[in-house]
Parts: C-alpha cells; sequence; structure tokens
C-alpha cells in the first residue's frame, strides 16, 4: 500500500514533506511518488494535520454488485448533496456574518465529501470499476483534443482488465485451508443434526435407529474435531478462551437481536422463543469464559452446571434457571 494525497483537503501545513524518509511526499504535482513511497510506512498519514493523506492497496478487490433500486437511490442521494453543497457555498459566498460564512464553508465540504463516498459506493469512482473502463474506452473510441494520452489510457485499460481477471481467478480458487474450514462445517452441522435425528428416534421407540444416529452423530464429530486441528484453528487455552469470549459476545450482541426482532416482526414465538433463550445464554457464556480467562493458573477445582433447556450455565445448582425457569434438579453437572 502506498500514500496518495487528497489535494482538496490539503492545508498545506507540509508536516508530510519533513517526516517522510524517502522524499516521496516533496513533488511538484502535489502527488505522492508511489515509486518511492515505502509500502504501508504512513508516517507521513499520522503527521497530516488536515488528514489528507491515506494509504491505498496496490490492486482494488472486484466492486461489489448493486441492484438498480440501490444505484438509484445512491445517485438521487448524492444529487441531493451536490444541491445541498451549493446552496452553502451561496450562503458562503453572499454573507458578511464571519460565523455564518464558517458554517457554510464547513457544510459545503461536508456534503462534498459525503458526496464523493457515495458516488464511490455506486460505482463511479473507483479505479477498477466497470464505469472507468467504459469511460476510457469511450474515450479513445471518440475524436478527442491532440493532448489526450492515447497510450496512457491504453496502458490503463489494459492494467485495470489484467487485475479483473487475476481478482477473479483469486476469488475462484479455493485454497485447502478454505475446504478444511467448510468441511468443519459441514461435519458439525452433520453432527448437530444427526444427534436431534437420535433424539427423535429414540423418542418414537426405534431403538436401532436411534443407536445409528449417535454412532453417526459421533463419526461427524471425530471428523470436524480433525478438520479444525489440521486447519490450525486450536491455540493455547489463552487464545481459545479469547477466542470463545468474541465468538460469544458477537452471537449475544451482534447476531441474535437482529434475528429476534424479525421473529417478532414475523409472529414466530417458537423462533423468537428459542433465539431469546439462546441470546441470553450466549451472554452467560461470554461472561464465564472472560472469568476463567482471568483466572487460568486457578487450581481450585470449579464445577460448571448446564441448563438442559436453554443451555444456561452456573457455578453452582440453582433453584431455578435464571433464563427459563427450569428447575435446578435438570440442571446437569460439569
Amino acid at each position: 500500500m502506498h500514500a496518495v494525497r487528497n489535494i482538496d483537503l490539503c492545508t498545506k501545513d507540509c508536516l508530510c514533506l519533513y517526516v517522510c524518509p524517502t522524499g516521496a511526499t516533496d513533488t511538484e504535482t502535489g502527488q505522492i511518488d508511489a515509486l518511492k513511497c515505502l509500502d504501508g510506512c504512513r508516517i507521513c498519514v499520522d503527521a497530516c494535520p488536515s488528514h489528507a493523506i491515506s494509504l491505498i492497496p496496490e490492486e482494488f478487490p472486484p466492486q461489489q454488485k448493486k441492484t438498480i433500486e440501490v444505484k438509484r437511490a445512491m445517485l438521487n442521494l448524492a444529487e441531493s448533496k451536490v444541491k445541498q453543497e451549493k446552496i452553502a457555498e451561496y450562503i458562503e459566498s453572499s454573507t458578511d456574518n464571519p460565523i455564518l460564512s464558517q458554517l457554510a464553508r464547513a457544510l459545503s465540504v461536508s456534503n462534498r465529501l459525503l458526496t464523493e463516498d457515495i458516488i464511490r459506493e455506486s460505482g463511479y469512482m473507483l479505479p477498477q470499476s466497470e464505469n472507468v473502463q467504459m469511460l476510457l474506452q469511450e474515450l479513445l473510441n471518440k475524436d478527442q483534443s491532440e493532448g489526450l494520452p492515447k497510450e496512457t489510457i491504453t496502458r490503463l485499460l489494459g492494467i485495470l482488465q489484467k487485475n479483473n481477471i487475476k481478482e477473479d481467478a483469486k476469488m475462484n480458487k479455493k485454497t485447502t485451508l478454505d475446504n478444511l474450514m467448510e468441511a468443519f462445517a459441514g461435519e458439525a452441522q452433520a453432527n448437530r443434526k444427526y444427534l436431534a435425528y437420535s433424539k427423535k428416534a429414540e423418542k418414537d421407540g426405534k431403538v436401532n435407529a436411534a443407536k445409528l444416529f449417535k454412532a453417526a452423530s459421533d463419526a461427524e464429530t471425530i471428523h470436524a474435531l480433525k478438520h479444525f486441528e489440521v486447519a490450525g484453528k486450536v491455540s493455547t487455552t489463552a487464545d481459545n478462551l479469547k477466542d470463545g469470549v468474541a465468538g460469544e459476545t458477537h452471537e449475544y450482541k451482534e447476531m441474535y437481536p437482529d434475528f429476534v426482532k424479525l421473529a417478532e416482526e414475523e409472529g414466530n414465538k417458537a423462533a423468537l422463543l428459542s433465539f431469546t433463550y439462546a441470546m441470553k445464554a450466549e451472554e452467560v457464556h461470554a461472561k464465564l469464559y472472560q472469568e476463567a480467562l482471568e483466572n487460568l493458573d486457578e487450581t481450585e477445582e470449579i464445577f460448571y452446571y448446564l441448563c438442559p433447556v436453554c443451555g444456561n450455565i452456573e457455578k453452582y445448582r440453582p433453584d431455578k434457571c435464571s433464563i427459563c425457569n427450569v428447575s435446578g434438579d435438570k440442571f446437569i453437572k460439569y
């Protein structure tokens, strides 16, 4: 990644000229010399008081596809922001009030930056986007002024098209690690699925089918654990606990709240209860993982009690579950 300077934001404080170890920031054009720029250095980025310098990758990922409706909405919003920018510019140029002028200037810049972001997300300012390539091709196809750098445009088009081909190939090529994690997910789901089938067969009095499903469930567990281990996902106990905290926290803070909301909107009471129980239990799990991490060297043995209904875990056998109210004598000791 190399640094680029946004000339519109640059306030000419020029701290970047003094901190750059290679002199890449000292150019006649005001742009940063990418050939001299140290990959990922970011000294000039951190030093710039106007936040005019940022790092960009050498190759951009492919543009994400957007529906026509989304593009139309974004472009309508961009058009609105342009109008607001023009109004602010007019106020700045016509008022004698210095405070109002300063506010109008800030609003003008803010709306311009928002417009750039919106248009960029729409795909019209991404250097690798199809829109840019179409524009460059049109410039070559139509009669232009003598100063048009046709050779440069042709070379740039070739680079963009080549990068897109490389990126498409990279996106389509799966690694062994990808395969291991896909296999892990499939085996883990099969384990839970067959266990559920085993319990149903047992309830139906189909003993042989119940045994077969249970054996298959355990077999899939063996596969899943081996795939996960070979993928290098099993680390130190401390790191594993940290991963547990992160995973459970994501689930109860970000994943399940959305699930709960949608289940409520759809009136699916069974799913709502299932999601709610899980969300509350995951919060307990995250706290227990964090507590275990903080007391990792503690030698005194601790027992845990699992609620078989909602998945709540306690460090003692309660009178009743704090989440689903099931009787404490149903809890399973670990």
